[in-house]
């Protein structure tokens, strides 16, 4: 796990805070079974998918590509988050597994690295925090968090994190999640299909 100060610029976060608001709803977790996407007790923010052609967007993308040294095609479209006060994401991985992991990877592969940028640091709480690394990052504009999902190919719960309740002001950042291969979603739902079938 990595920190990384000012890999974007106060104005490009401004840019993406507006974004977020603009395009927040109630975030979901990865169910099981029939379930596919659920509401749950375990993350009560807000998500926003960002607009991938948007220049900025693109632009950040691209450099978060860079720094990864991965093929920006791997990368899942840039998400946004809201968390308001009293609002948190309970301890979590990222990488799939089980059945979400038949839904979501058989043609994608796995999420192989997450790249985490914070827009703002004015409010309260709102850490991120890695029980098994005993480690809780502050947030801090500009600044990006990226860790390893995977380790040799292996799930690796030390990456386990969650974010802390916000008590107050509002918390704003930005995720990028990267594939073992190129990221398909229609083709990873096919491929799931087709292994009920089977």
């Amino acid at each position: 796990m990595k920190e990384i100060k000012n890999f974007i610029d106060p104005n490009e976060a401004q840019y993406l805070i507006r974004m977020i608001d603009r395009y927040a709803e109630k975030s979901m977790v990865v169910g099981a079974g029939k379930n596919a996407n659920q509401y749950s007790l375990s993350r009560t923010s807000y998500t926003a998918n960002l607009v991938a052609n948007d220049p900025t967007v693109e632009s950040i993308h691209r450099k978060i590509a860079k720094y990864l040294g991965l093929n920006i095609k791997k990368g899942e479209s840039l998400q946004g988050q809201r968390y308001e006060v009293g609002q948190y994401f309970r301890d979590h991985q990222d990488y799939f597994k089980g059945d979400s992991y038949d839904r979501n990877c058989l043609s994608s592969g796995n999420r192989t690295y997450t790249f985490m940028l914070y827009l703002n640091h004015d409010f309260k709480g709102g850490s991120t925090n890695f029980p098994h690394l005993r480690k809780e990052v502050s947030p801090e504009q500009g600044k990006a968090l990226v860790w390893n999902n995977l380790q040799h190919g292996v799930p690796n719960e030390y990456t386990t994190h969650g974010g802390t309740e916000v008590t107050n002001g509002t918390k704003y950042i930005i995720t990028s999640w990267w594939r073992e291969n190129i990221w398909d979603g229609v083709g990873d739902q096919k491929e799931y299909e087709k292994k009920l079938k089977s």
